[in-house]
């Protein structure tokens, strides 16, 4: 009943009134001259003009058909079937004959149009109720993937940093050594994709295991994800401080974190400070649970850092070290200067994971406490030499690829060079925290990360349109039907054909959560 109420229904309503009342006018128009004519005596006009005007109409209406029924271009034939005393003709079957249709291509364009308009409905958000026993009650030798990891006093704790926008490749010894150094005793996820090329939708893929063209109804209906459900139902204590907010442009407000009271706003602090005051909420929060009677709780810290774009002068009023500058981008002065100021805040963010990371070890807590680092999305900086810079304007591989490291207690240090995503993260932890035994299908499209498998596409998506990704191909579709098939360089290949039934699956994986 909804759709009654949008804007595109009141538009369409009030074109096909306009042109039922130019109709009605020029009907009536038609007979009251037509009465005159009879009743002066005078020879009447000649009809033939009004029916070569009446057959041209009819012949052009029903081959606009015609096209729309061979080629499967529903808002045409969805129209046509509401017309009253309206007959189309169906030529499909004789043009396939003919050989003016190729059936193959007639389906991949039908899919494609498909793809670009999202599914709706009420969620059915997991399939089934998730099973996951209490900590008290389980025996740490049935774990599933990580029999180690519970140590003897309780379940993990979890430290989630989040650091806006930061490339995998942005990570080395001179740029980020606490970073590089976390890395090399981790488990390092070397080809990792969001599910998103924003904020918004590279959060969602990471704590729903969601394609992002579900974001709208989970943030309609304020659903967090059931991993938060599973955090709050083993009595983990929250802790959590954004360097932006959380509404716009994420609004995790009401999806990760709908329901939870004491959010603090976006401050209207400068870069430096606003990263600087993650850590300090971090160090009095940890501070004080030293202090409590509650400190052996386990608990989630969520920790949100958005490195800002720094000059040399910024760099020296935050009295952080000057970075030598780098060949990289050289001959590009617009991508080179880019480039070295965005290394600048990462370097400064860098600083603040070394005080979080050496807080835990001061307090004991680096044994029981999985530390996760990851990146919302990448960055670009022309890379792909189409003028694209920043993210949120491409499906390209820059813009995609995202940094994810762990450090999982109980497992050794390794680098995995499959292709995962974000949308392996639920599965990750419900099966290696909490020990749930439904497959992951009942509530992500991803699996665990440590069974090692390799994603053949993910579906991506940002604001407005979203991607099937693909490590040689890249389908885009956009709002209205429009769509693209681009190869990895971001340029259409020389062959643009589809696997349809690539296509199919894709479509069941954006409806499978719905009724």
């Amino acid at each position: 009943m909804a759709t009654l109420f949008t804007r595109t229904t009141w538009v369409f309503s009030a074109i096909i009134l306009v042109i039922g009342l130019i109709f009605e006018a020029v009907l009536a128009g038609s007979i009251w001259r037509w009465l005159a004519v009879r009743q002066s005596g005078s020879r009447p006009r000649k009809a033939g003009p009004w029916i070569a005007v009446a057959l041209t109409l009819w012949t052009s209406s029903q081959g606009l058909h015609i096209w729309a029924d061979a080629v499967g271009y529903s808002p045409v034939t969805g129209f046509t079937a509401m017309l009253p005393l309206y007959y189309p003709v169906h030529a499909k079957g004789r043009l396939e004959r003919l050989g003016w249709l190729d059936p193959d291509r007639v389906q991949e364009a039908h899919l494609l149009r498909e793809s670009s308009v999202s599914a709706s409905g009420e969620i059915n958000y997991p399939l089934h109720p998730l099973q996951c026993p209490v900590p008290e009650t389980r025996d740490p030798d049935e774990s599933l993937h990580v029999a180690s990891s519970v140590p003897s006093n309780g379940p993990l704790n979890v430290v989630w940093v989040l650091i806006d926008a930061l490339r995998p490749d942005a990570i080395d010894a001179v740029t980020t050594p606490a970073l590089a150094n976390f890395s090399a005793d981790g488990q390092v996820f070397a080809n990792h994709w969001s599910g998103g090329n924003s904020s918004r939708m590279g959060l969602f893929s990471m704590f729903y295991g969601l394609p992002g063209t579900y974001w709208h109804d989970f943030y309609n209906n304020q659903r967090p994800p059931v991993l938060m459900d599973e955090f709050r139902r083993h009595n983990y204590a929250l802790m959590t401080s954004s360097a932006v907010g959380y509404g716009s442009p994420t609004l995790i407000d009401r999806t990760v974190f709908a329901g939870v009271t004491g959010l603090n706003p976006e401050s209207d602090q400068g870069g430096v400070v606003k990263n600087r005051q993650v850590t300090a909420d971090w160090l009095d929060w940890l501070a004080k649970r030293q202090r409590s009677a509650d400190g052996q709780q386990p608990f989630l810290a969520f920790l949100y850092y958005d490195p800002p774009l720094m000059s040399e002068d910024d760099v020296d009023a935050a009295g952080v070290k000057r970075l030598p500058d780098d060949s990289r981008y050289t001959g590009k002065e617009k991508a080179r200067r880019l480039w070295q100021r965005y290394r600048r805040g990462v370097h400064l963010v860098d600083g603040e994971m070394a005080r979080v990371l050496d807080s835990l070890k001061a307090a004991g807590l680096d044994d029981n406490t999985l530390v996760i680092i990851s990146s919302d999305h990448g960055y670009e900086f022309d890379d792909l030499g189409l003028g694209y810079y920043g993210h949120a304007s491409n499906f390209g591989q820059y813009q995609l690829r995202a940094t994810l490291m762990m450090h999982w207690p109980g497992r050794p240090p390794q680098v995995f060079r499959n292709r995962s995503s974000h949308f392996d993260l639920p599965a990750t932890l419900l099966e290696g925290l909490f020990h749930c035994s439904n497959p992951p299908s009942d509530y992500s499209v991803g699996h665990n990360l440590f069974d090692g498998m390799s994603w053949d596409w993910i579906i991506a998506a940002s604001y407005v349109a979203h991607a099937i990704v693909q490590p040689n191909r890249v389908m885009v579709s956009e709002p209205g039907g429009f769509a693209e098939v681009l190869g990895p360089d971001y340029r259409p290949p020389a062959n643009g054909r589809l696997d349809a039934a690539l296509i199919e699956e894709s479509l069941r994986a954006m409806r499978r959560f719905y009724r």
